[in-house]
């Protein structure tokens, strides 16, 4: 099927994309290999939404793309996708060994293993909320440099979607 063919997804609700951004963000909190340097700059919510702070090390997380129906279901509920990611801004200094860099995408490439096992174990399920079930948390892509500033930040990313369906 060419692409002008296709019909556009429909997007969810405010509402509920607020409320998955808002879960995402709980859960990956409580990835147990978030950086110290990351954790000591807001342990309680060391991963941050769509804001990271210059000259220092930390981690965010940033909608790609509102959530949309994928799937409407016959008997009501609908299957949606929700595309995101996470970045991790580190500071290399002035050095030209790759070693913090490999580092900050090995830690986003663990992230990404660890979020498609753990969406599913019950132990730390992500949970959405009444009515919405996580199916699967993917990554898209492996981790990779995203930009380098004047200052010296660099940002490391990893692209994610999260499948789930409202029931």
């Amino acid at each position: 099927m060419n692409s002008t063919n296709e019909k556009p997804h429909p997007l969810v609700a405010a509402e509920e994309a607020d409320k998955i951004s808002r879960n995402v963000l709980i859960w990956l909190n409580t990835f147990p290999d978030i950086p110290d340097a990351v954790l000591a700059g807001n342990p309680m919510t060391p991963i941050n939404f769509e804001f990271l702070a210059d000259n220092v090390p930390c981690m965010a997380l940033s909608t790609i793309q509102a959530p949309y129906i994928v799937e409407q279901y016959i008997v009501g509920g609908y299957k949606a996708e929700y595309q995101f990611k996470v970045i991790y801004r580190i500071i290399p200094g002035n050095t030209t060994s790759p070693d913090k860099r490999l580092k900050a995408n090995e830690l986003l490439d663990r992230l990404g293993d660890w979020s498609a096992r753990s969406s599913r174990n019950s132990k730390s399920k992500l949970d959405l909320g009444e009515g919405i079930n996580a199916l699967k948390v993917e990554a898209t892509t492996r981790a990779s440099l995203f930009a380098m500033y004047e200052n010296g930040d660099e940002d490391h990313q990893i692209l994610m979607k999260l499948t789930y369906e409202v029931i």
